[in-house]
């Protein structure tokens, strides 16, 4: 089984999406801000693929909880086993997908046989899945033909989330139940030591029972959970489940007592052994619960073939993004109720990005930053201005905004190319002293990056010492010194190199360190700020983050930099930091549930600026044959 397309209408945070799979991927991680509606995704593909009759929906699982646009969730599915094939199940009314994700009424020689499984939901909240076909030559669409939960079953898609105890027992829907049901004999040993452990726990668990525990615990520490010894089934007087009271132990601990990514993994782990690689997985924040090395482990267990036919992750983790590939990212983002999927498929270019800076692409809007210095002195900017006072300020990371140290001129302006390039918010706060940036800026300005750039040919350091007098030319020195790993070697050090560039020596009277001097002995206020800017600048007095945020400290707490070119590039850096980006539609709060499938969502109100999937011919209602045994 393979998903190659997904689309979606009128559901939660997303009032149209399509997304379209390539046939030779099947690991996917979806990564963006918050409120990309990533989690969105992963929901909608459950509630297609739900392999069971029942389900619960409510109205704000309706986009902007207006239950008079029906949901609409189309699945495209290729790759299926013959028994699907076989015309008592899909083989009257496949569809073609061609290799962009192209659908046709019929297979052709084009394309490749798939169902399109659509998931629809009205008024009523009565759900239905049904087939769909599009039309052919404009003719009107045919009628859809009911899915039984007996042939979802075999397409279905398993998530992993904090509801994954249900998993770690023995029921009717888990996946051990699945993996038992599975199993040659046991299904009856299962309902018989079912009863025999409410009389007699573990010492009445069959030797059935007892060998697939073992066949867990090894799948469990091949996919990294932890090191079990005694995996066994037992009694879990907790459950109330009258058919769910057996379930998994380590000796005599329920692994329900365990920590949730012991718990997460243990159910990925049953429920590839129940699936045998033919099922999607769905993991929404995958790092959650995990250690860094378990949460890499995990990952590259989950990259291999076989494990599962797909794997679809969401993540926030720039650790797990460093242990990733570009062309695995899936880049999403939402405005007005659209939401966009896009892969980066630029993997050599954006492998060095992906590895040095990987929280950039966590983000909405990068902010590049000439070097270390800037990088300093946005942070000390970015922490007063989140935490100040003005009540209409969003703070940054509330808009998604990530500020990285750029690589010089050259490099940190090739860094925004890169991400505006693939899609990302850029500004790049930059030097003009160097004609190779200042050449790169313009074609970041065309991709339509936000360029902060200091004006005449100026560095941070030399724009600043611009506007100071005397006394403040003194202060930045000061400021300079503070910083230094050794201020009593520095003092000594500054006097040199300032020297070195023009400040009078001791000789003519003067003390290099104090400005004031400097006028008696022939150097005035104007040569004065450029030889303190650029010694500054050349001997990288504030050349480290800390040393940055230092400067960045000296330019809030000075009066005459409140003023001038320094006030409005500060200002115009300010306004695009916390630009605001079109209203994205809201992620949905976690589901806290068990087994219903029935998490609430909200969402802002949005056009949509792509068409509207086509509907189908109408409403299937479910096989009334179908019961929840059916699954």
């Amino acid at each position: 089984m393979r998903i190659r397309r997904i689309d979606i209408e009128n559901f939660r945070g997303i009032k149209s999406a399509s997304w379209r799979l390539p046939a030779d991927r099947r690991f996917f991680v979806l990564i963006g801000p918050g409120d990309s509606t990533k989690t969105t995704v992963l929901s909608a593909i459950e509630r297609a693929l739900h392999d069971r009759a029942g389900l619960n929906v409510l109205d704000t699982d309706f986009h902007g909880a207006r239950v008079d646009e029906p949901i609409r969730i189309r699945v495209a599915i290729d790759d299926l086993p013959d028994e699907l094939i076989a015309m008592d199940a899909f083989g009257g009314f496949l569809a073609g997908i061609d290799d962009k994700g192209e659908l046709s009424h019929d297979p052709t020689d084009d394309s490749q046989r798939c169902v399109v499984v659509e998931f629809l939901v009205e008024g009523d909240l009565e759900p239905v899945w049904q087939s769909y076909r599009p039309p052919v030559n404009g003719m009107g669409e045919e009628e859809p033909h009911p899915i039984r939960a007996r042939h979802r079953a075999q397409m279905t898609a398993y998530r992993i989330d904090d509801r994954v105890d249900a998993h770690l027992r023995w029921s009717r829907t888990s996946s051990l139940g699945k993996l038992t049901s599975n199993r040659e004999d046991t299904r009856a040993t299962l309902t018989k030591a079912s009863r025999a452990a409410r009389d007699a726990a573990a010492e009445a668990v069959t030797d059935e029972l007892k060998a697939l525990a073992k066949d867990v615990q090894k799948q469990v520490q091949s996919i990294g959970t932890t090191d079990f010894s005694d995996l066994k089934p037992g009694l879990d007087v907790s459950l109330t489940n009258t058919q769910g009271n057996l379930a998994l132990f380590e000796g005599d601990v329920p692994l329900t007592n365990f920590g949730l990514g012991t718990r997460r993994l243990t159910g990925a782990a049953t429920q590839q052994l129940a699936n045998e690689g033919t099922t999607a997985l769905l993991v929404d924040e995958v790092e959650y619960g995990l250690e860094p090395h378990r949460l890499v482990h995990l990952l590259r267990h989950l990259r291999k073939e076989g494990t599962f036919s797909q794997v679809f992750v969401t993540t926030h983790s720039p650790t797990a993004l460093l242990h990733l590939e570009p062309d695995e990212l899936v880049m999403v983002r939402s405005a007005g109720g659209v939401t966009e999927l896009k892969p980066l498929d630029h993997p050599a270019s954006l492998r060095p990005l992906l590895k040095s800076c990987p929280e950039a692409f966590l983000a909405r809007c990068v902010v590049i930053n000439e070097g270390k210095t800037e990088y300093g002195v946005v942070l000390e900017h970015l922490d007063d201005w989140d935490h100040g006072t003005n009540p209409q300020l969003v703070p940054s990371a509330a808009l998604g905004v990530v500020a990285i140290e750029g690589n010089g001129g050259t490099g940190s302006a090739g860094q925004a190319k890169q991400f505006r390039g693939v899609g990302y918010d850029v500004v790049l706060f930059i030097d003009s002293d160097d004609r190779a940036a200042n050449d790169m800026v313009r074609e970041v300005e065309a991709l339509g990056g936000t360029v902060i750039q200091w004006t005449g040919g100026h560095s941070i350091e030399t724009a600043v010492c611009a506007q100071l007098d005397e006394a403040g030319l003194n202060a930045f020195i000061q400021a300079g010194l503070e910083v230094a790993d050794d201020e009593a070697a520095a003092k000594q050090s500054f006097a040199d190199n300032l020297g070195a560039n023009g400040a009078p020596h001791t000789a003519k009277g003067a003390d290099p360190l104090d400005v004031a001097t400097w006028g008696a002995a022939g150097v005035d206020l104007a040569k004065a700020r450029t030889v303190v800017g650029m010694t500054a600048k050349m001997k990288g007095w504030f050349k480290r983050v800390d040393k940055g945020r230092r400067l960045g400290r000296f330019i809030l707490d000075t009066a005459a930099l409140q003023t001038g070119d320094v006030k409005t590039k500060i200002d115009d850096l300010k306004a695009a930091i916390y630009a605001r980006p079109e209203s994205p539609a809201a992620e949905e709060p976690a589901d806290d549930t068990t087994d219903a499938c029935d998490i609430q969502g909200s969402a802002l109100d949005g056009e949509p600026v792509t068409p509207p999937i086509a509907p189908s011919a109408g409403r299937q209602p479910a096989d009334p044959r179908e019961g929840p045994g059916d699954a």
